[in-house]
């Protein structure tokens, strides 16, 4: 059942009952919108449609999403560090808004922005992928009905630069090692270098190596942490 009062300051609040279901509320500047939304309500109430009742979406503001994401998933994944960054410059955008308030065209704008900032469209993507993922998270973890959709699965991802596929040329490796030999150079600089061309490991894995991990004898070595986490 619907009810449909006027509040001291002239606003119209609506209010739906109904046996067996939670109570929803919203107010509105007009008497005939809350009407309309009323009718709306009771029409989900008859079709079954709990998640769009419950209007969890209209209650809970990113940054509560965001602390339990934090919390949960992102607490177990392998790349934590890297997905807590894109996520703290979310929360800085989104952290007031309701779920259901942040729109696709508001998430092309923080891309934009971020793209303002000197990011690099890779990076960039990293950001919108993290965002995605608190959404997903909501809607299955939370149960949480986003009434349209992910937003971020309707906007447009920076394109991309093409991959780099540039190799050393004849006589390359012998004048980068002879530069790395020079008085003032890093110590081991060689060393890693010639690593580096002989396994295409990058730069984290190579600094990170330890020796336990190296076998001389089979001429391999094993990396415990991985960008792909093979």
């Amino acid at each position: 059942m619907a009810t449909i009062t006027q509040r001291k300051n002239g606003s119209w609040q609506a209010r739906v009952r109904r046996r067996g279901a939670p109570t929803v509320s919203r107010v509105f500047h007009l008497k005939a919108d809350a009407q309309t939304w009323a009718t709306e309500v009771e029409r989900e109430h008859q079709r079954g449609n709990v998640a769009a009742l419950r209007q969890d979406a209209q209650r809970t503001t990113m940054d509560e999403a965001i602390r339990l994401y934090l919390a949960g998933p992102v607490a177990n994944m392998r790349a934590e560090a890297a997905i807590k960054i894109c996520i703290g410059r979310a929360r800085t955008r989104f952290g007031a808004y309701f779920l259901a308030n942040v729109r696709g065209v508001d998430v092309a704008a923080w891309r934009d922005e971020l793209l303002a900032e000197n990011l690099s469209p890779q990076t960039v993507i990293h950001h919108l992928n993290a965002l995605s993922g608190l959404f997903s998270f909501v809607e299955k973890d939370l149960s949480i009905d986003l009434p349209a959709g992910n937003p971020v699965r309707k906007i447009r991802k920076p394109a991309q630069p093409r991959s780099r596929d540039r190799r050393l040329r004849p006589g390359e490796l012998g004048a980068l090692l002879e530069a790395a030999r020079a008085p003032g150079a890093a110590r081991g600089l060689p060393e890693i270098i010639t690593v580096a061309v002989e396994t295409s490991m990058r730069l984290g894995e190579l600094i990170g190596l330890r020796w336990d991990r190296v076998d001389l004898v089979r001429r391999t070595a094993h990396l415990a942490d991985t960008k792909n986490g093979e």
